[in-house]
């Protein structure tokens, strides 16, 4: 677009427009579009937003595939991951679940573009077609829409836009001058602005991509006052998760919470072109929980870099003061990281004995590996072929209550308030006291017990209201809710 039309009235305008469009707009909005000193444009609050409070529900106006190999395969119509996908009977080489989604209009559109534009028929489902799907679809937009897209920040590198490519080389597709070339612009915005959207049911990497304008226009910040979720119709519900003054801009995170500042850099440098300068970037022991800082040689001291910023630069242990090669750290952290990617095989001893053995003597208890270890058992103790909740001595128990808390004690110091994250190891925790309390016999544990229980349920509530992804069981104590 034009950027001399891209002000803060205009985009007002455009994405409260889109919103009303989608009956999603709300009079007396708590949010607001204007300069950040960020970075170009921010979402700002017009009132004090109190924690948990919906700030905005989006919509996506571009939902499809991600482009990453080996995408999980879902249905193109209802987004459902199921054993029921067959190929479309009409040709096109897309996925769908029934006859019922091979019929709606939504696919008959896009089947009839791929037919259309594409040499030859395909009787099975095509993979890589599924994968390269998402800038098609930006050809169904009516003008409003793409107005919507091209008021969005775009990245312009050499990389982006292959999707185009692909479909054009691999399946000879056959698109327009015009076309292609808002094709490979909405591939730059997607790059931008995309979030990963969550689907019921759905373990591991998602399937989904969709472009949300207003979620897209809040900046990141490592330390975020606004959580989101996603409902059961792909909308976007943005919460606040901490309280938030009038006047302050909305920032979301761009990365994982519980990466240390130099994987967070390299990330955001290499998908989102930026160095981000918040206050936890700054910070050279992240808020006091050294997540990305090893042990000294000598004395054992916490080592930290000098400058956050220059993760190869020189490296200081905080009590003798020796000096360490950013190189030697660099050594360190991908062994260990190479030593955590092969856990994944080992067994509940091996990894247990590993994290309170050889790795508690070269980093601090709070390191990026350290809590990746921890969370790895959190999600084995419980969940595993016998290590299920019946299968669990109470020792066991304790060592999982134990480990739920050290993490939501890191969340804490690093100011995250109600995020997604808390919320689930609130639910592991839960699920862990749950099972401990049939097994007490105090009383007295048991009514303290009981207590934090109810005060855990309660905040799992607030955080995971609206979550598609939410557990069953939580979604069941949100239907009484709202029957109530």
């Amino acid at each position: 677009m034009n950027l001399s039309r891209r002000t803060a009235p205009y985009l007002n305008q455009i994405i409260s427009n889109f919103l009303k469009k989608h009956d999603k707009f709300s009079e007396n909005p708590s949010w607001e579009i204007r300069e950040s000193n960020v970075g170009g444009f921010g979402v700002f609050t017009t009132r004090d937003v109190a924690i948990g409070e919906v700030i905005f529900i989006d919509v996506p106006v571009i939902l499809g595939p991600r482009c990453i190999p080996n995408c999980p395969i879902l249905c193109v119509s209802c987004f459902r991951k199921t054993d029921l996908l067959k190929p479309c009977i009409s040709g096109c080489g897309l996925p769908v679940c029934s006859n019922e989604c091979q019929n709606s209009s939504f696919h008959q559109q896009e089947c009839r573009l791929v037919r259309q534009l594409r040499h030859g028929e395909s009787k099975d489902i095509c993979n890589k077609l599924f994968e390269n799907l998402t800038p098609l679809k930006s050809l169904f937009l009516d003008q409003n829409d793409k107005d919507v897209v091209l008021s969005l920040i775009a990245h312009n590198r050499d990389r982006h836009g292959h999707e185009v490519d692909t479909l054009k080389n691999g399946f000879g597709f056959e698109f327009s001058e015009d076309d292609e070339k808002f094709m490979k612009f909405v591939c730059c915005v997607m790059d931008a602005n995309a979030f990963e959207v969550s689907l019921s049911g759905e373990k591991g990497d998602s399937s989904l991509r969709g472009l949300y304008p207003l979620g897209s226009l809040a900046n990141h910040s490592c330390t975020p006052n606004l959580t989101h979720v996603f409902n059961e119709h792909q909308e976007m519900v943005a919460k606040a998760a901490v309280f938030i003054p009038k006047n302050t801009e909305l920032v979301h995170s761009y990365t994982r919470i519980i990466w240390d500042t130099t994987t967070r850099l390299y990330h955001l440098h290499c998908t989102k072109h930026f160095i981000c300068k918040c206050l936890r970037c700054q910070d050279r022991t992240e808020f006091g929980t050294y997540m990305g800082s090893v042990l000294c040689k000598k004395c054992r001291g916490i080592v930290s870099p000098v400058n956050p910023y220059k993760s190869y630069g020189k490296w200081q242990c905080q009590d003798c003061k020796t000096y360490i090669l950013g190189k030697d750290v660099k050594t360190l952290t991908t062994l260990l990281g190479s030593i955590l990617r092969d856990l994944d095989s080992k067994g509940f001893e091996f990894i247990y004995n590993f994290l309170k053995g050889k790795l508690k003597t070269v980093v601090p208890d709070h390191n990026q590996i350290a809590i990746a270890v921890k969370y790895k058992l959190i999600w084995l103790l419980g969940h595993m072929d016998g290590y299920k909740y019946k299968d669990l001595t109470l020792e066991l128990l304790d060592i999982k209550e134990e480990l739920c808390k050290d993490i939501l004690f890191v969340l804490n110091k690093l100011q995250c308030g109600q995020c997604k994250l808390r919320g689930l190891l609130l639910y592991e925790l839960y699920c862990c006291q749950r099972e401990k309390i049939q097994r007490l016999k105090s009383n007295k544990q048991i009514d303290l017990y009981t207590n934090e229980i109810q005060n855990n349920l309660d905040e799992i509530l607030l955080i995971m209201r609206y979550d598609v992804a939410a557990p069953d069981e939580i979604k069941k104590f949100l239907d009484c809710d709202l029957k109530e």
